[in-house]
């Protein structure tokens, strides 16, 4: 209890002396949240708070289960309310919510069993239905949680509290790697509703091969391991049928990168390894990912991120978020979006068309 109150202590020192540095706009529209029962989560926050030089009232902390699924009521009383508080009892502007590792992803009772509590906190103060329409999807502007009346809510979790800081560090990329952006649409998938999938990953390519952007189009019905470091990667993964784990679990990405896999469950744990089922998005944070999408549970094929929008807009310059959410079909859903949601390594160096 001493260490731990040495620590604590060390923290707000820094704490309060990193309000006084200047912190810009994007930052101050940030709420970090921290579980006071996951000493991870706890980590986690504080670390993010440095690094990012939030204000000093973005920090949000509640106290709630260390478990991956909650009650309905716990989720209301200990998580969604104390973060509703944080923002309008402080006057915050906040167009994004970060979660840590250490609070719940699922809730695990009621009508809302098997939905994602990052998405359902995504409307907080716009109560929609469930599955409902994203209302910024497939927007064209900057997101504002005043224009479009939600919040966007992203995660920093993966197996190790270490995997989660070092999706800070490449969270604050500056700028895109060498690397390609991998896209495979499977061929045994192009087949009734999951057609329209694959055709998103075919028009993503198209678009990013008029830029000088470095893509690498795989049409073969192999399921490769990519040898490089990735800037994007976006596959079928354990639903292509000629998925390989090893090579899945062997990726490398470089600081920036983004993932979408097209997996039912691929946000369904970030704890303890899980040996058999559906692959894991955990895994690709722990190959170095900076930013993918899962599910807690299955969404259904057309809730997957559009590869055309997702890569359109974060090569263009916009943010993690932003990318994700804009390609994203519905909120108050299964959905979890793992990464810092500044994170823009295209900002300065946005892709450019053939034309220009």
């Amino acid at each position: 209890m001493l260490r731990m109150n040495s620590l604590r202590l060390i923290f707000f020192v820094l704490f309060f002396n990193s309000a006084i540095l200047c912190c810009d706009a994007s930052t101050s529209r940030v709420l970090i949240v921290e579980n006071l029962a996951s000493p991870g989560s706890i980590k986690i926050a504080h670390y993010y708070f440095l690094k990012r030089r939030l204000p000093a009232a973005n920090l949000c902390t509640i106290t709630c289960p260390a478990t991956e699924q909650c009650s309905t009521a716990d989720v209301v009383r200990m998580i969604i309310e104390p973060i509703r508080q944080c923002i309008h009892q402080r006057k915050l502007k906040i167009d994004y919510i970060v979660l840590t590792k250490g609070i719940p992803i699922e809730f695990n009772d009621s009508s809302w069993s098997g939905f994602s509590i990052d998405s359902v906190l995504t409307t907080m103060d716009n109560p929609l239905p469930s599955h409902a329409l994203n209302p910024y999807f497939a927007a064209t502007d900057r997101f504002s949680q005043h224009e479009y009346g939600i919040y966007l809510v992203t995660r920093l979790d993966g197996w190790s509290v270490d995997d989660c800081l070092r999706l800070v560090d490449h969270g604050l990329a500056t700028h895109p790697g060498p690397g390609p952006i991998y896209l495979h649409p499977a061929p045994n998938r192009d087949v009734d509703g999951y057609y329209e999938t694959n055709q998103t990953i075919r028009i993503a390519a198209a678009d990013l091969a008029q830029s000088d952007v470095n893509i690498f189009f795989d049409q073969s019905d192999t399921f490769h391991s990519i040898p490089e470091p990735l800037d994007g990667y976006y596959t079928w993964a354990s639903n292509d049928a000629h998925f390989d784990n090893k090579m899945y679990q062997s990726l490398v990405f470089s600081p920036g990168a983004i993932a979408e896999t097209v997996v039912s469950t691929s946000g369904r744990t970030f704890e303890d390894h899980p040996t058999g089922g559906q692959s894991l998005i955990a895994d690709l944070v722990a190959d170095g990912v900076t930013g993918c999408k899962g599910y807690v549970s299955e969404p259904l094929v057309d809730s997957m991120a559009h590869a055309d929008i997702l890569f359109d807009h974060y090569t263009q310059g916009w943010n993690l978020a932003d990318s994700f959410y804009a390609a994203s079909r519905y909120v108050n859903w299964k959905d979890i979006v793992i990464g810092d949601p500044l994170c823009a390594p295209y900002a300065s160096h946005p892709k450019r068309s053939a034309a220009d």
